[in-house]
């Protein structure tokens, strides 16, 4: 029985109110679609990496040094804070000491890329209350944390590498917490006022500054994404090409190897395409490829997978955190799809265009390659066509066993009769 994907109804959407039209004139929202939105992240997560190593440590470092360090820094900490709240010091100790840690060993290794982002938002309101309460503890002791108190408000716009509405959201919590907690406190005046005024200024003046940045950022990034898709899009097709499947795959094998997620790939070949050209000619074999990859390219639906033409008549999809029913499912999904297309094989009486799958299903590690991983998929297509085509053979125990770089020795044959 063919499958065929259901279309879902297009929902109703409600009319925005006019206040919402009107700010969203005034400051246009700074998202894509929701899968470009997804990658932009992912590459925005990586823009600002060495930019969150080099600086990140500073503050870290001299809030561990200014609550923990002995002699002078003990003493000192003993006149501004005040002798008799030595339990209110070891509270700010056990909240700052375990997220400073927590923040340096994600930012310096592999758990960046999954964790960077949760635990800076985590992390940056912590630090946040903390520095209010770091304030409240020196009024009462005479002393003044408010010339820090701006520095404290920017942080979360370029300390912590976060996107607008969350960095915005921190930085009220700032301001909010800063006033109701110098007026829980009895911190009241002039003065108060004044150093309120000037947090919160300093609060839109950095939000003013990082939206403008990230603005340009983004649309750095969409030139950059649209000069990369003209040079790695296959031009008879439109789907991806060899040069982008390789540079992907690399790079998704890494990311699937350090979060210990599987990776699938699926070798997609047209059976008996030589053929097709011989009786149908080469430009009905090229719209033979446009149709067959339109049916491919619904594979790619989440934002790390990728559809490619691999070379000829073959083509590759990569499908990132899938296990094998995932690929033995689409598998049947492709094969449902190029049935509905119909598609007339010039060279068979009555036939019609098929293709065969081999499907790999691995979960990386540190001692092998990727190029393991497409030789597995390439014997499965080896298989597919040796059980007579139009079929799809998965693999992945074999992974174990496998030794890369020695090919089947009939692999020459299969391409030839292919």
């Amino acid at each position: 029985m063919t499958e065929s994907i259901p279309i879902a109804p297009k929902p109703l959407t409600r009319r925005p109110s006019w206040p919402s039209r009107l700010w969203s004139r005034l400051i246009p929202p700074l998202a894509f679609d929701p899968v470009m939105e997804a990658q932009f992240r992912q590459w925005y997560t990586q823009h600002v990496r060495s930019r969150i190593r080099n600086v990140i440590w500073i503050p870290t470092l001299a809030l561990l040094v200014a609550l923990f360090a002995g002699g002078p820094i003990d003493r000192l900490r003993g006149i501004v804070f005040g002798v008799d709240n030595q339990t209110a010091v070891d509270l700010l100790r056990g909240l700052i000491a375990p997220s400073c840690v927590a923040l340096l060993v994600v930012a310096y290794t592999r758990l960046y890329d999954r964790w960077f982002s949760l635990a800076a938002r985590i992390v940056a309101p912590i630090h946040a209350i903390s520095f209010v309460a770091i304030d409240i503890l020196m009024n009462a002791q005479g002393y003044s944390f408010s010339a820090l108190m701006p520095l404290v408000v920017l942080g979360p716009y370029f300390l912590f590498g976060l996107q607008q509405a969350q960095a915005v959201g921190t930085a009220l919590l700032v301001v909010a917490a800063y006033a109701i907690g110098g007026y829980l406190a009895g911190i009241d005046g002039g003065q108060r006022w004044f150093d309120i005024t000037v947090v919160l200024f300093t609060g839109c003046m950095g939000a003013a500054v990082h939206y403008s940045l990230l603005k340009s950022l983004r649309h750095t990034y969409i030139s950059t994404q649209l000069l990369s898709e003209s040079a790695n899009r296959d031009p008879l097709t439109g789907i991806h090409n060899r040069r982008r499947f390789d540079e992907h795959a690399a790079r998704v094998w890494q990311q699937a190897s350090r979060t210990g997620v599987p990776v699938a790939l699926l070798m997609i070949d047209i059976d008996h395409f030589k053929p097709f050209n011989d009786h149908g000619g080469h430009q009905a074999g090229d719209a033979c490829l446009i149709e067959v990859a339109s049916v491919i390219g619904r594979a790619a639906r989440r934002p790390l997978d990728l559809v490619a033409r691999y070379g000829g008549e073959e083509f590759a999809v990569l499908l990132y955190d899938a296990h094998r029913e995932r690929a033995e499912d689409l598998c049947h999904l492709l094969h449902a799809h190029l049935a509905d297309k119909n598609l007339v094989h010039p060279a068979f009486s009555g036939e019609r265009v098929t293709f065969s799958i081999g499907g790999a299903c691995v979960t990386p590690h540190p001692l092998r390659r990727v190029e393991g991983l497409i030789q597995l998929a390439d014997e499965a297509l080896y298989a597919a066509k040796e059980r007579g085509r139009n079929r799809s053979v998965i693999m992945d125990q074999e992974y174990d066993t496998l030794d890369t770089g020695a090919f089947r020795a009939g692999r020459n044959k299969h391409n030839a009769v292919a």
